[in-house]
């Protein structure tokens, strides 16, 4: 490839990865949260989940028929079903919907009861517009992050656009990492940790950005795809195959269809039907149920699956007398190459398609990509400070430095600190009255820390305090559910709650134990020396 070429490429590079650096950071490391966020932290953040998230199909059965007799019949026209699996809801619940409003409401409006997984008790109920009901309903810390990620709490279509581009950049930055490092064998191996701080760093960037291209460009494109496809390419294809109407676009990839109402009884055999579908994929979790017309003739019942063989989830059809119908995916039964690939998009980006094992790998592998963008800024801003003429001064390079700190390691300061507040919440407050407190607690952390980084201190002070800070705030977890009797390690009865609590503490201790490792600076922060 001609040099001139190169130089090109090798100004891209740079160019993006500069000015996306932080952003960039900000969606690789709440992504990597993420991964893990539904169902392991999400059964971890939630006592009721903590014993179990299995009801029996009977017992489903029982409470669909006895609460659908407690509804006007209008309300069994959409009956939705979402299992306390984790993915979902933390409680059983059973949603009775009405698309055409009732005297009450013009809109959709529902009816909703909620039952605690092991107990089945009656824990919650609701009456009004169903937008209004799964707007509310309760989240929780990993969650909360992993809808940060999504679009960064900014809202459609702004925060969608902004974390597709993102994916965009980091796909752009992939490719053109691996053109201008030609002695790609070579740098696979090379990291010098005895030539100082300059050094590894550029080795590191080398080094991760290359044994991880695959994952990053995988990432990228997905990214990319999830965020742009419904606020660009949705209305895109409906312009260019339906003359604009999205709506038409929606419903032909709509798998689960409306369902003309008979008005001949007929009763809806939820328990076979469940019994069925367990027995076809027994390793598949059945995330939530929907039943269109029930107890009529013409009822249809769609389960949708995930895990087991299939790598999408997938949606069964039966009809309402337990007879199968079919498998198919999310978007129905549209046959294509490019439906299997748009299938693929969201469990590869998340990892969901192969256990636990490839979920923790999508972990690592998404922190050293958070580590790419900050390692080849933080190699920009030393190259700018040497030389006879540099044209970043020492004090600038100190600045942009603790913008760096405050930015990358507040977001990481904030994140952690979700997770004891979790472990308060659950003690403290009940139900989706924890909603208000993530948001506050988790922006003004992070902005608190990132103003902390105008304080005129040595850069590599304020980044042992970022490290330690976070270590403190991961081992309090453990202490704390000890505190509130709400420990799975004490009781062992739950093992994945055990392992995460395990996992905070280890994390937190090697946070600290790397903080005491970095020497204290005494010397002004004007005078700090490029290392």
């Amino acid at each position: 490839m001609k040099s001139i070429t190169l130089k090109k490429l090798f100004l891209l590079h740079s160019w993006v990865g500069i000015v996306t650096a932080v952003l960039l950071f900000i969606i690789a490391f709440s992504g990597a949260l993420a991964v893990l966020s539904r169902p392991e932290l999400k059964i971890w953040a939630n006592p009721e989940l903590q014993t179990s998230q299995y009801v029996p199909s009977t017992q489903v059965s029982r409470l669909v028929n006895e609460y659908y007799k407690q509804v006007p019949s209008e309300f069994g026209e959409n009956i939705h079903v979402y299992m306390p699996s984790g993915h979902n809801f933390y409680l059983l619940t059973l949603v009775y919907e009405s698309h055409h409003g009732d005297e009450n409401y013009s809109e959709e409006v529902a009816k909703v009861f909620q039952f605690h997984p092991d107990t089945l008790a009656l824990v919650d109920t609701y009456y009004g517009p169903s937008k209004a009901f799964y707007a509310g309903k309760k989240t929780d810390a990993p969650t909360y992050i992993g809808e940060f990620h999504a679009d960064l709490h900014l809202g459609r279509p702004i925060g969608l656009i902004l974390t597709g581009f993102l994916g965009l950049t980091l796909l752009v930055s992939a490719v053109t990492g691996l053109f201008i490092h030609r002695k790609l064998i070579k740098e696979l191996f090379t990291f010098r940790r005895g030539k100082g701080l300059d050094i590894a760093i550029s080795d590191a960037h080398k080094v991760i950005g290359i044994w991880g291209s695959v994952f990053n460009v995988v990432i990228g494109f997905t990214g990319a795809f999830l965020g742009l496809a419904t606020i660009i390419l949705l209305p895109a294809a409906a312009f260019v195959s339906f003359g604009g109407d999205q709506d038409k676009l929606i419903e032909t990839f709509t798998a689960i269809p409306e369902t003309v109402v008979s008005h001949v009884k007929q009763p809806t055999k939820i328990n076979t039907i469940l019994e069925n579908a367990h027995s076809r994929y027994p390793d598949a979790i059945v995330r939530d149920v929907t039943i269109m017309a029930h107890n009529d003739a013409n009822a249809q019942v769609y389960i949708r699956l995930l895990g087991g063989e299939a790598v999408a989830s997938q949606l069964l059809h039966y009809q309402g007398n337990g007879e199968f119908v079919q498998s198919m995916s999310s978007f129905g039964d549209i046959s294509g190459i490019s439906i299997k690939v748009i299938e693929l998009m969201f469990p590869l980006h998340f990892g969901n398609f192969s256990g636990v094992f490839v979920k923790l790998l999508w972990v690592l592998l998404g922190f050293s990509t958070a580590l790419l963008p900050i390692s080849g800024m933080m190699m920009w801003l030393a190259k700018r400070t040497r030389g006879s003429n540099p044209n970043l001064t020492l004090s600038a390079y100190a600045r942009w430095n603790r913008f760096i700190i405050g930015s990358c390691g507040g977001l990481v300061l904030a994140s952690f600190v979700l997770f004891p507040v979790q472990v308060i919440l659950n003690y403290s407050v009940s139900g989706a009255a924890q909603n208000a407190y993530f948001g506050p607690i988790f922006f003004y952390s992070w902005l608190g820390w990132l103003l902390i980084g105008l304080l005129p201190m040595h850069y590599k002070n304020y980044f042992k305090l970022t490290l330690l800070l976070c270590g403190l705030v991961l081992s309090a977890v453990l202490p704390l559910n000890i505190l509130f009797g709400h420990s799975n390690i004490i009781n062992f009865n739950s093992g994945l709650v055990a392992v995460v609590d395990a996992s905070f503490m280890l994390v937190g201790i090697v946070c600290i134990w790397c903080a005491l490792k970095i020497k204290t600076s005494t010397k002004p922060y004007l005078e700090a020396q490029v290392p």
